[in-house]
């Protein structure tokens, strides 16, 4: 086992590829069994360090945290782990520590359950009518929105429309996504294309190597074209703003659409898939990234500055006064 786990180390400042090795140091399966031994420990490992070196978004990002990880197990790091789910919660926090990517994490696999990175929700505000939690117009003809998550389901998008629909005779809207976890960027893009006129270049998806395999533009024919001519627009922010969400308030306040109020967001940019690492572990990664056709980068790491600072308690309220006072500017 010693000579496999060199040959590993070997391959990795080569920086090939190793993932070949995972079939042969897998242990006997014991899926329903929330037990571990230190041979599946140590073959779960590797087998996450060679997955993280395969698909990682940043090549030597992955290849420098994989040696760290390859060098606390022959350390005897992980030698106390006695269950599937401390061996997770471990990895997990050693993967974020090691990349300084908040998408990353290591899941118990659930029997004859496809991997998937997306996390089932159970508290009502992220889970209930699609994270849209508040829609209503305020004293001055100011519309708000509250909304928690954009949702994957395709019924999301209707709610969308609903409620923009409801605000679009506002003199200046505000959405609060200071409890938006993210979720899905297709949500992102058709709420987005309220805003932007027809085939504006929202973002694009970019490839461990660089390339650029996606490109995001305002859909055709969505939304008030009252919205899409300047409108005054306020977004609220804070550190639980998060993922698709910080999406969302970077495209708007690069394009110079709206005007973020609140706090710092979390910093989350990258985009997430899930893969078996073997028959007891799901892995969540980060595969690709995103870039701004305005900054040129994404907010990975520095979360997307507000353009007005306030403390959470007070961004509304310091929302609903600049909206007040742009009514007519426009």
């Amino acid at each position: 086992m010693k000579s496999c786990l060199q040959a590993l180390l070997l391959a990795f400042g080569m920086a090939l590829s190793f993932f070949t090795f995972a079939g042969s140091l897998a242990g006997p399966a014991t899926p329903n069994s929330g037990a571990i031994d230190a041979k599946l420990v140590r073959a779960s490992v590797i087998s996450t360090v060679e997955l993280l070196n395969e698909i990682y978004v940043y090549p030597e990002t992955a290849r420098t945290a994989g040696v760290e990880m390859l060098r606390r197990l022959e350390a005897g790091a992980y030698n106390t782990i006695a269950s599937k789910q401390e061996f997770a919660d471990r990895i997990s926090a050693e993967l974020v520590e090691l990349t300084g990517d908040g998408h990353m994490g290591v899941m118990v696999a659930e029997g004859d359950e496809p991997p998937t990175h997306v996390l089932q929700e159970t508290v009502d505000r992220f889970r209930l009518n699609y994270g849209f939690q508040k829609v209503e117009v305020l004293d001055g003809n100011i519309g708000y929105l509250k909304l928690n998550k954009f949702h994957p389901d395709d019924e999301a998008q209707p709610i969308a429309d609903h409620a923009l629909a409801f605000l679009g005779g506002t003199d200046a809207l505000i959405i609060d996504l200071t409890e938006c976890k993210g979720g899905s960027p297709d949500l992102v893009r058709h709420v987005l294309s309220y805003f932007f006129a027809d085939g504006t270049s929202l973002w694009s998806i970019v490839d461990r190597d660089g390339k650029t395999v996606y490109e995001a533009v305002a859909k055709a024919g969505v939304g008030s074209g009252r919205f899409k001519r300047d409108f005054p627009l306020f977004v609220l922010t804070g550190p639980d703003t998060a993922s698709a969400a910080e999406l969302f308030a970077h495209t708007l306040q690069s394009y110079g659409k709206a005007k973020t109020v609140g706090q710092r967001t979390a910093g989350i940019a990258h985009l997430v898939g899930a893969k078996a690492i073997n028959e007891h572990f799901v892995g969540r990664f980060s595969t690709y990234r995103n870039t701004n056709p305005v900054t040129h980068t994404d907010w990975e790491g520095k979360g997307v500055t507000p353009d007005h600072p306030a403390a959470l308690g007070d961004s509304l309220t310091m929302a609903i006064r600049m909206a007040a006072e742009s009514k007519g500017r426009k």
